[in-house]
């Protein structure tokens, strides 16, 4: 331990020094406290020996002088005085003096000053140590922190540039969408696309559960729901030409079937509502596994809900999705949507719910220049009273053009 002996008397500087010397200290000395400053700055000291009564700067001017420059470690100063009034003992500890020793000093009673000395410099010590711990493991915690938020925060930007263009056009239809993640990224989903001459494909789903894990079962979900060869059987196998759709039904229940892994650590599920749209009639064949019914808001502002039915995606192998057939006349608008709509709670816990929702729809058919989905997002942002929701929301609007 390096130790610093401050006294303008050179015998009972070499007298403490030389003790301390003999107890294994490593060992410095000042004439004053103008002296003692300058040794502090010339090495790690952690006890100080310091007179009171000293010309230039006092001991205590000292003891102000060291606690003022926050050193990294701890210095800990006894001071040498023949005073022993209560208010001097109080005045030399509001300079910053750790203990007190009686001019002339007595080399036991030293001894035993610096043994309480060591004490607590080793505790000190400690808990210095365990502050830098504590403070590297902080500073390694905000890295991984900020570094998993950029992560997420690209992971949602791809997220939605999956998302098909709200504004695409599938002759003769045309869309728009919702799209608003409870956290950084979703577990919800939908797109559209066409897949022949006659046909146009769409889904929505949402899968159970929040955050990365949701996110990343949706992104796998999302490859699957697209009729291509690589993500289902061979179209021949489920009895249809090759070149052909087997229609929603079929298609999802072989997806389903193939989904299911027995051996899987964690068990996920969605709910999905899946279809197709002639685009010639507008008839349109639903399946639905266990998602929310969709609503038809026809151009004269009637608001029909298709049949709820089948069991939720992922949960059962062998499931047989049976589609239902609607009609959708020009002007009329189908609406997919998640049951984060529904669900959306106001600061007393009320549910938005279905009957609101249908009359955000209503609010929405007098100007469509305003669209759907910013009225209903408008509402529902006035109704929780916040632009963080507790569940994912989407929703996924299909118009049948009125000149169709």
């Amino acid at each position: 331990m390096n130790a610093l002996i401050i006294d303008d008397a050179a015998d009972t500087r070499l007298y403490v020094r030389a003790l301390l010397d003999a107890w294994g200290y490593n060992t410095v000395d000042g004439a004053d406290g103008l002296d003692g400053l300058e040794r502090m700055g010339e090495a790690t000291i952690e006890l100080v020996i310091c007179d009171w009564m000293m010309p230039r700067m006092s001991g205590l001017e000292f003891c102000k002088a060291v606690r003022a420059a926050a050193f990294k470690h701890y210095v800990y100063i006894i001071l040498l005085t023949a005073r022993s009034d209560k208010s001097d003992l109080l005045e030399g500890l509001s300079a910053g003096a750790d203990d007190f020793l009686s001019k002339p000093v007595d080399a036991k009673l030293l001894r035993a000053r610096l043994r309480v000395a060591e004490r607590i410099l080793t505790v000190q010590g400690q808990l210095a140590d365990q502050n830098r711990t504590l403070r590297e493991s902080r500073e390694r915690l905000q890295q991984a922190y900020n570094q998993i938020q950029r992560d997420l925060t690209s992971a949602a930007r791809i997220q939605r540039q999956m998302l098909p263009p709200a504004d695409r056009l599938v002759s003769p239809f045309s869309t728009e969408s919702l799209f608003l993640p409870a956290a950084q990224v979703s577990g919800d989903s939908f797109n559209f696309f066409p897949l022949n001459q006659d046909l146009i494909g769409f889904y929505l789903f949402d899968v159970s559960g929040h955050g990365v894990q949701a996110a990343l079962f949706s992104a796998r979900l999302n490859a699957a729901l697209m009729p291509t060869a690589a993500s289902h059987r061979s179209l021949a196998d489920l009895g249809t030409p090759a070149a052909g759709f087997p229609g929603p039904g079929p298609f999802l229940s072989d997806v389903n079937s193939r989904w299911i892994d027995p051996d899987a650590d964690f068990e996920n599920y969605a709910t999905i509502v899946y279809g197709t749209l002639d685009k010639h009639c507008g008839e349109a064949q639903i399946v639905l596994a266990g998602h929310p019914p969709p609503l038809i808001l026809r151009n004269c502002g009637v608001i029909e809900t298709l049949e709820p039915g089948g069991l939720p995606f992922g949960m059962f192998p062998d499931v047989d999705y049976q589609p239902q057939r609607v009609l959708l006349n020009a002007g009329d608008r189908l609406i997919l949507y998640s049951d984060g709509v529904t669900e959306c709670s106001n600061r007393q816990g009320e549910l938005f719910g279905i009957a609101r929702m249908q009359s955000a729809l209503a609010a929405s058919t007098g100007d469509h220049r305003l669209g759907l989905t910013r009225e209903l997002e408008a509402q529902l942002q006035q109704w929780s009273g916040t632009l963080d929701f507790d569940d994912d929301i989407s929703v996924l609007v299909l118009e049948r053009d009125s000149e169709s």
